[in-house]
């Protein structure tokens, strides 16, 4: 049997930046990565999407594994999918049947099933968590300028329910620039600084405006969770200790086109029977 080396955000990152400078074949050769969490997978996907990795077909540097389902089902089109155990599904953020709401709101039902009854989250942790994925459905069509690029996914498994919410739009810093607050800003990580602080906006002098991301807070705080931003060539994470923008971490990555925001939160011990299967 070939060995398997799991697929962690590092890894992601290390595909990017070898794909980058061109050295991709001969530095990731030897065992295929293996996806076993959400976050990850749809990173590289994204990636992917956006030209900078090449598809992962399964078996050459990936093993699509437990995965492979969701994968197939994106590569078909889906508009929306959900596992026969509703323990993984997506949704996409613009869809063409005439019950799309109807389907979005079954999707987001079906995630805080999922995150109360399989994941075992405590508490009104599970609507803060679908509140979120809500939040950044919407954020997609206010702010990517191409909403139809848009998913929202999730998983859950015993004790851990994870989701994304990713586009291929003009980011976080392009988005902000359209403010003549922000025009000169230059930076994607300052950018997504920025983005988790409670009062950024692009849209000037509008009341309400810049609080997109204090449900993404306020589902952590409580719990073991971590949050992951990518936008251009930066990454903004966090986890739920002290959640908050004094304590997030910057660090500079990969490019990829678009916004992509990776939620994951724990409660109670993790094995790996858990992982994407």
């Amino acid at each position: 049997m070939i060995p398997l080396k799991p697929l962690t955000f590092s890894a992601v990152d290390g595909l990017g930046f070898a794909a980058a400078n061109g050295t991709l074949q001969a530095a990731h050769r030897t065992a295929p990565y293996s996806p076993e969490t959400l976050g990850p997978l749809f990173e590289l996907l994204s990636m992917a999407a956006g030209g900078q990795l090449p598809a992962p077909a399964d078996g050459a540097w990936v093993a699509q594994n437990g995965a492979a389902p969701m994968i197939n089902a994106l590569h078909d089109g889906r508009e929306s999918w959900l596992e026969t155990d509703l323990r993984t599904g997506f949704i996409r953020a613009v869809r063409a049947e005439t019950n799309g709401e109807a389907v979005f709101t079954k999707f987001l039902m079906e995630a805080k099933k999922a995150a109360t009854e399989t994941a075992g989250l405590p508490g009104t942790a599970p609507g803060q968590l679908v509140a979120a994925m809500a939040e950044l459905h919407d954020n997609i069509h206010e702010h990517s300028e191409a909403p139809h690029t848009g998913i929202l996914a999730f998983r859950a498994a015993e004790g851990v329910f994870e989701f994304v919410a990713a586009d291929r739009g003009v980011g976080v810093l392009r988005s902000l620039r359209r403010s003549r607050r922000y025009a000169a800003l230059t930076e994607h990580g300052r950018a997504l600084e920025l983005a988790v602080t409670d009062g950024t906006s692009r849209f000037e002098n509008e009341s309400g405006r810049g609080h997109g991301f204090r449900p993404l807070f306020l589902g952590l705080v409580n719990l073991y969770g971590s949050l992951r931003l990518r936008s251009g060539d930066y990454a903004l994470v966090m986890d739920g200790t002290s959640p908050g923008p004094s304590t997030a971490q910057v660090a500079q990555k990969p490019f990829m086109d678009g916004f992509f925001a990776s939620v994951s939160c724990h409660c109670g011990s993790i094995s790996r029977a858990d992982e994407l299967r």
